[in-house]
């Protein structure tokens, strides 16, 4: 949902006024420092000072501290200095050698037994961790900061985790307790005197405000005006603590809420504010989400050579980023975009490349696991005395009654007994349902097969008579009715354009009728193969009306023909979907033989239709092409959304 706050938690607040740069102080004794415990100190302090605001600078003091500690086997040291370096390396969207720095530190924090650097190490592995997305992994490590926090009394680490807990409620979208959360962490914050991290608390309960109004979907814009509310208050705090990073964040907030208001100008206001000071710390993290709300904001303007440079700015920054919800939105961004501006066939290529980033986007909302997480830290010290007291429960009840063991082995082992033969039984009748399940399978492909294949004899039967009864009825007709106009004169000109007119009908009428033989039994499949007959139906397609390009790829050898034919009544069934419902003005079929089977891809820009309904379709179109692919042991896909085309996607094995 949002990244801010989990952001905002790593920012160290040094104060409302300093009198002088302790960087500069720090630089200034380093050459003088002879000790290398001292010096690899004095390396870790900077690169701590700098690993926000100036990862660039910071990262070479790092590199240093970690070879030098290396070299004396100084362990605490090495591991500070990781952790910096991957603080560092992740505001720079390094996040794979991040991830193993802070896997370093962690290492060793771990052996050092220094708990509030593991402490600190697990929240940062968390933090980058969600921004990737991998919202299951991350809730672990922020479990174990939480634990590490609690057992060295650091109240600030436990608001922090309060703050997390809060986020993991707002992706679950339960507003109330987010906010109950967040608000018990800005009371602890004020009482430890952290106004910055206080207003880190406000910038949450702002956010969840704005998430209560989205997914309230009513017209009371209520929670937008106190979301502005509490954004702005945080907005004042981190401007008078001087925190350029934080500002700069809340600002992408404050004009994200504003876009979703449809307020555009006020929502450009901010955006660029944020722009401006993320470009003055270097920081890369958020520029997708910025840049895609910037371009947001210029197409509802319609002003759209700016829409078009800031969602390529939006998309290029998301995949630097390693971020798929930030690669799905830019691409629905340029799908839109090339909507508005006529554009059909990037349209097309963008929504097959926004539809496949939304198929890889991992799930978010593991709502049993979050509360199982979340349940565990809860109560894990009452467990602990629950241990405790269970065990003394048992040794009192040993002194006092041993002669009640020998009854309880023998009661056991009737309980195991009972619970293995109860085991056994439900096995067995397992097994039985399995074997059932597969004989119903097994007769439902038979009745399949025995449809289609009797579905097909009637159409070649059909085809037949078609083409060999009433095909050539017409074809003597024609050719008497030729004679007849030559033989007989007819002065008249209406007579004689008549006559002709008739003729052109029964020429006509002949053509049709070879043309819907054809199609109920393509002659072509069984010399030509599938990938000829598919190009051959598709050119007798009205091209001003339905572009279709067809791609054909790996088709040198026959199929079997049962695979073919069904396989192209599969392809037949489709087109003639969007030509009849679609509306669509653009098709693209791709069909590509490998080694181990055949893909088929559909893709029209059509109206779409929701997937969800498949089953109410009063139409037997869809289910005829899930029968027939079922029948080839394959599989079939529809992707699609009302306004946003519809993709279909086959591939059945070749054996």
């Amino acid at each position: 949902m949002n990244r801010l706050l989990l952001l905002l938690l790593s920012v160290p607040f040094i104060g409302f006024s300093q009198q002088r740069d302790p960087v500069d102080s720090l630089k200034s004794i380093l050459p003088t420092t002879r000790e290398d415990t001292a010096k690899i100190n004095i390396l870790n302090e900077i690169s701590g000072l700098l690993k926000r605001d100036k990862a660039n600078e910071g990262l070479n003091y790092a590199g240093q501290a970690i070879a030098l500690s290396k070299k004396v086997n100084f362990n605490r040291g090495l591991a500070t200095a990781y952790f910096n370096r991957g603080i560092m390396l992740l505001s720079t969207n390094k996040v794979d050698s991040a991830r193993s720095d802070l896997q370093n530190a962690i290492v060793i924090y771990r052996e050092e037994k220094h708990l509030s650097g593991l402490a600190e190490a697990y929240n940062e592995m968390g933090t980058l961790l969600r921004i990737q997305g991998k919202q299951s992994e991350a809730i672990v490590y922020f479990q174990q900061a939480a634990t590490m926090f609690e057992k060295v009394n650091n109240s600030l680490g436990s608001s922090d985790c309060l703050t997390l807990i809060a986020n993991n409620f707002n992706q679950l979208l339960e507003f109330d307790k987010a906010l109950a959360t967040y608000k018990k962490a800005y009371a602890l914050r004020i009482k430890i005197n952290r106004p910055d991290k206080a207003a880190q608390s406000l910038a949450g309960i702002g956010l969840t405000y704005r998430n209560m109004q989205i997914y309230s979907k009513g017209d009371d814009d209520t929670n937008f005006k106190l979301a502005i509310q509490y954004m702005m208050k945080a907005r004042k705090v981190f401007i008078n603590a001087n925190l350029t990073r934080n500002i700069a964040l809340i600002d992408k907030e404050i004009g994200v809420t504003y876009l979703q208001q449809l307020d555009y100008n006020t929502a450009l206001q901010y955006l660029n504010f944020a722009e401006e000071r993320f470009k003055l710390i270097d920081y890369k993290q958020e520029l997708g989400a910025l840049y895609r709300a910037i371009g947001q904001c210029y197409l509802n303007l319609k002003r759209f050579a700016e829409a078009k440079k800031y969602i390529d700015r939006a998309l290029e920054a998301a995949i630097a980023e390693q971020y798929l919800q930030h690669i799905e939105e830019s691409y629905e961004s340029l799908y839109n975009y090339y909507k508005l501006t006529g554009n059909s066939a990037a349209a097309l290529a963008s929504h097959e490349k926004w539809m496949d980033a939304k198929d890889s986007l991992t799930e978010r909302k593991n709502f049993d696991k979050v509360l199982e997480m979340t349940r565990k830290y809860e109560t894990e010290k009452k467990e602990q005395q629950i241990n405790i007291l269970n065990k003394e429960n048992t040794i009192q009840k040993l002194s006092i009654a041993k002669q009640k063991t020998t009854m309880g082995i023998v009661v056991g082992i009737s309980i195991t007994v009972i619970a293995f033969a109860a085991l056994l039984y439900n096995r067995n009748k397992n097994k039985q349902k399995i074997v059932l399940q597969e004989h119903r399978l097994e007769q439902r492909a038979e009745l399949t097969k025995a449809v289609i294949e009797a579905e097909e004899k009637e159409r070649v039967r059909i085809a037949s008579d078609l083409h060999d009864g009433v095909g050539q009825l017409f074809s003597a007709v024609k050719m008497n009715l030729n004679g007849l106009i030559e033989r007989v004169d007819m002065p008249r000109d209406e007579d004689r354009f008549l006559a002709e007119k008739t003729l052109a009908l029964v020429e006509e009428s002949c053509k049709e009728v070879r043309y819907i033989s054809h199609q109920m039994m393509p002659n072509m499949l069984l010399r030509s193969g599938i990938a000829s007959d598919v190009k051959s139906f598709i050119e007798k397609i009205d091209s001003e009306k339905l572009k279709v390009k067809v791609e054909a790829n790996g088709f040198k050898d026959k199929l079997e023909s049962n695979v073919e034919i069904v396989l192209y009544r599969v392809i037949q069934e489709a087109v003639n979907n969007v030509i009849k419902h679609a509306n669509a003005t653009l098709l693209d079929i791709k069909l590509n033989r490998e080694t181990s089977g055949i893909s088929a891809t559909i893709i029209d820009n059509g109206i779409g239709f929701d997937t969800t309904a498949i089953e109410s379709f009063s139409g037997i179109g869809l289910k005829n092409i899930a029968a027939r692919v079922e029948y080839l042991k394959g599989t079939v896909n529809f992707r699609s959304a009302p306004g946003a085309g519809t993709s279909l996607r086959v591939w059945v094995p070749v054996v």
